[in-house]
């Protein structure tokens, strides 16, 4: 008797941990397209639908000084991609479809700098817990 019931509440935990995991440990996709001297970060869920990014994190790779950070502000902001390059850059970039991000660094201003020949590492956070990350130069 026991073991009837054992073995079919094993596989509902089980399911339920996979389904757990799917869940919470999913991660955007992050493609890098190089285009010249600025590079698209792409996040479209299946190549063409937003993803709902949270979360933006650019930093030096090599002393991991943050150098520009969006955070949701209001809502499930939604993107596509967006365009980072060499010189100045807005921090409005990643302009969302819905909801809308506030940016964390820099602190003030409108823009943050992204320097040829440095390399930096992006961190993206989706609806899952884990971020999805890429390394990219100038």
């Amino acid at each position: 008797m026991k073991k009837r019931i054992i073995i079919p509440v094993c596989a509902l935990l089980a399911l339920l941990a996979l389904v757990a995991g799917i869940v919470r440990f999913n991660r955007p996709t992050v493609r890098l397209e190089a285009t010249g001297a600025a590079v698209v970060v792409r996040v479209e869920t299946l190549g063409e639908y937003p993803t709902t990014i949270r979360h933006i994190l650019l930093k030096n790779a090599s002393s991991g000084a943050v150098v520009f950070e969006l955070v949701t502000e209001n809502g499930t902001p939604q993107i596509h991609n967006f365009l980072l390059s060499a010189g100045a850059n807005s921090i409005t970039t990643a302009d969302p479809q819905y909801g809308s991000y506030r940016a964390i660094t820099p602190a003030s201003g409108e823009s943050f700098v992204l320097r040829p020949g440095v390399d930096y590492r992006i961190e993206i956070w989706g609806t899952g817990w884990l971020p999805s990350h890429a390394d990219l130069k100038f």
